[in-house]
Formats: structure tokens, C-alpha cells, sequence
């Protein structure tokens, strides 16, 4: 039921639509076996990667749970105007190494909200930094936020601007007590398979 409500939810977007099965023959035949597939994600919403399939999904969920709409809230309910009136004040912050963090700030401009996005790049040059943090301001976030530390100080830096500021945390990574909004999130991936 959960991943029939994210099926739903997805389809009603405007830019939703279904991704290739491509076929492998060599690897096939190499392997013996009658046909290798690999679902290509490269053009899911404009972001060369599944992952705003979990973050628009577990986002919409937070406003609905936010504002006290339905658990299974539509697109419609979203797009009403007084709950966009109360959506653009809301603020989410995440941490990533990329996609994650695209797929959150897109689904925030979707929404028409702020997005935080915290990255962890201690070791990587500095072009590739300056690369990803753009694509993530491209996707919508106000800020990409280059952290010199590792992934978990990094998910706990955002946890704490979240509960400093009054912010929404949308991890993809779940600890106890931070378990519903990871499961959304996984919830929202399986409408590609």
C-alpha cells in the first residue's frame, strides 16, 4: 500500500514519466544468460539519477505532516493555494554526496521552498566540489554548503541546523528515532521499478 501511494503521487506529477529498460546482450552472453537489463535514470526529472523519485515524495510527506493534510496527500491538495502560502515559509536541509542532495533541492523548488544542502568532500578536488554543489544549486537549493568533514559529522550537522532553526531534516539515512522520513524516501524509489 505505502509504494501504491508513491506510485500515485508520482504519477500525478507534470514531468513524471516512465524510464527505459535497456538491454545488455554482450554482458548476456558473456554471462550466459538469456537477457541482462539496467533501468536508465539518466533523464528522471531533469537530474541524471533516481533519487528525486525519494526526495519529492518524503518532502510532499513532511509538508502533509506539517500542516496536518493526509498522510496520502495529492498533488492537488499540494497545489491548493492556501497551502502554498504556508509551504513557502518551510525550510529542509539535508546532507549528501550529490544526487540525494539534487533531488531534495529540486523537490524544494517544485514546492516552492527553501533547501539546504550539506556536502561531504573533504578528500575531492576542488573542481569536482565546485561541480556538484553547482548542479545542486541548479537544482534549487539556496545553499550548497561544502563540509570538511566525514558523512556522518556531516548528517549530524545538518540534524542540529534542523533543530536549531526550526527545519526540516530530509536524510536519506535513518538512526533511532529518525526512522519516518527515511522510509518515505525509500518508499518514493520504488516507483522506478
Amino acid at each position: 500500500p505505502a509504494t501504491q501511494g508513491a506510485w500515485r503521487f508520482h504519477h500525478a506529477l507534470e514531468d513524471y514519466g516512465p524510464t527505459p529498460l535497456v538491454r545488455l546482450n554482450g554482458l548476456a552472453e558473456e554471462l550466459g544468460l538469456g537477457g541482462v537489463f539496467v533501468k536508465d535514470e539518466s533523464h528522471r526529472f531533469g537530474l541524471n539519477a533516481f533519487k528525486g523519485l525519494g526526495g519529492i515524495y518524503a518532502l510532499s510527506r513532511a509538508v502533509a505532516r506539517e500542516l496536518g493534510l493526509p498522510a496520502e496527500v495529492t498533488l492537488e491538495e499540494l497545489q491548493a493555494p492556501s497551502v502554498q502560502k504556508e509551504v513557502r515559509n518551510m525550510v529542509f536541509v539535508t546532507t549528501t554526496d550529490g544526487n540525494h542532495g539534487r533531488g531534495v533541492a529540486w523537490a524544494a523548488r517544485k514546492r516552492g521552498c527553501e533547501a539546504h544542502v550539506c556536502l561531504r568532500f573533504p578528500r575531492l578536488h576542488t573542481a569536482i566540489r565546485y561541480g556538484v554543489s553547482q548542479a545542486i544549486l541548479d537544482a534549487g537549493a539556496v545553499e550548497a554548503r561544502v563540509l570538511p568533514l566525514g558523512y556522518d559529522d556531516a548528517v549530524r550537522y545538518a540534524a542540529q541546523q534542523a533543530q536549531e532553526k526550526g527545519w526540516t531534516l530530509i536524510q536519506d539515512t535513518s538512526w533511532p528515532g529518525y526512522e519516518e522520513i527515511p522510509t518515505w524516501i525509500v518508499q518514493g524509489y520504488t516507483t522506478l521499478a
